[in-house]
């Protein structure tokens, strides 16, 4: 399915919602979407739905289609004993409220959320239940997913712009200071430096301007300036944030609009061979340049395995 995503120039990337956290930072959709998933959500202390309350966007809705959603009018169809279901349900609708979640409907088999925005009207939350750490809430890779609810303090940070306007307009994370290392102007600069680039790239390679390059990805994106740079309806860029870069900026991109990932260069990709048209490469060799033999196998991964032909 996600190669098919891929090959129809859909963003997409394989994943699992196992024990490991989203490689997302904090507050980066505004829709989670399951149907039939198959992601136990009324099991593990409420663990899953936690995660997705963390990326979650405050205004955000989550979508589930699927079982235990109506089982009344659905149990015999899935197979499956009414007991069961309603606990199911029930055991959902409980997290979902300690969550801060509004129901907004539920017809047929789907049932749909809405993260609130203010919090005051929340319940209180269960003494059993504790907050997550504030500290480090952008530090994804590789840690552990655990049963506690992301604290307002890190879910709020600032509202967005509607879309387009929220490509080039400053983020609440770059006017707040929340990322070390960049005020507003240097985030503007930086924005005029990628426009002077793709400018620049397109006179080389008049076909940017075209449908000839659907599925992009740049393996460095920084604030995603490039991305906004080229930004077209004909294609759309996956932005990858380095675990090696010195600052943490997807939570930048995410709230532009715009698509993106954490990875680690030292390991392969999370998508099917050959099936992005561009590849845009700027600093990543630099972030391994103590590590000869990692660079080449960036390079092969990059150029054989991920680039179409």
């Amino acid at each position: 399915e996600v190669q098919f995503a891929l090959e129809r120039g859909v963003p997409a990337f394989i994943g699992v919602l196992g024990s490991v956290k989203l490689p997302f930072p904090p507050r980066s959709f505004d829709m989670a979407h399951c149907s039939r998933c198959l992601i136990p959500w009324s099991g593990n202390g409420g663990m899953y739905m936690m995660e997705v309350d963390r990326v979650l966007r405050p205004g955000g809705y989550w979508v589930l289609s699927g079982p235990p959603i109506n089982w009344k009018a659905n149990h015999r169809k899935w197979e499956r004993a009414e007991e069961d279901l309603a606990g199911e349900q029930k055991r959902i609708e409980e997290y979902a409220q300690m969550l801060c979640w509004e129901k907004v409907t539920e017809m047929d088999e789907i049932g749909v959320w809405r993260k609130r925005t203010d919090t005051a009207a929340c319940p209180a939350m269960p003494p059993a239940v504790r907050t997550c750490d504030p500290a480090n809430s952008d530090d994804v890779w590789y840690k552990n997913m655990e049963t506690c609810i992301t604290p307002s303090t890190t879910a709020v940070g600032g509202q967005v712009q509607p879309f387009p306007e929220r490509l080039k307009v400053v983020p609440p994370r770059i006017s707040s200071g929340a990322v070390q290392g960049f005020t507003v102007e240097s985030y503007e600069e930086e924005n005029r430096r990628w426009e002077k680039h793709v400018k620049a790239y397109k006179k080389v390679n008049y076909k940017l301007d075209t449908k000839r390059y659907r599925n992009i990805m740049d393996m460095n994106a920084g604030v995603g300036g490039f991305a906004a740079a080229i930004f077209s309806p004909m294609s759309w860029v996956m932005n990858v944030v380095p675990t090696a870069a010195e600052l943490s900026t997807l939570g930048v991109i995410y709230e532009r609009g715009l698509i993106g990932i954490y990875h680690d260069w030292c390991e392969a990709f999370s998508t099917y061979p050959r099936t992005y048209d561009l590849i845009h490469v700027n600093g990543v060799f630099s972030l391994y340049r103590n590590k000869l033999e990692i660079t080449k196998e960036i390079l092969t991964d990059a150029s054989c395995n991920v680039l179409h032909p």
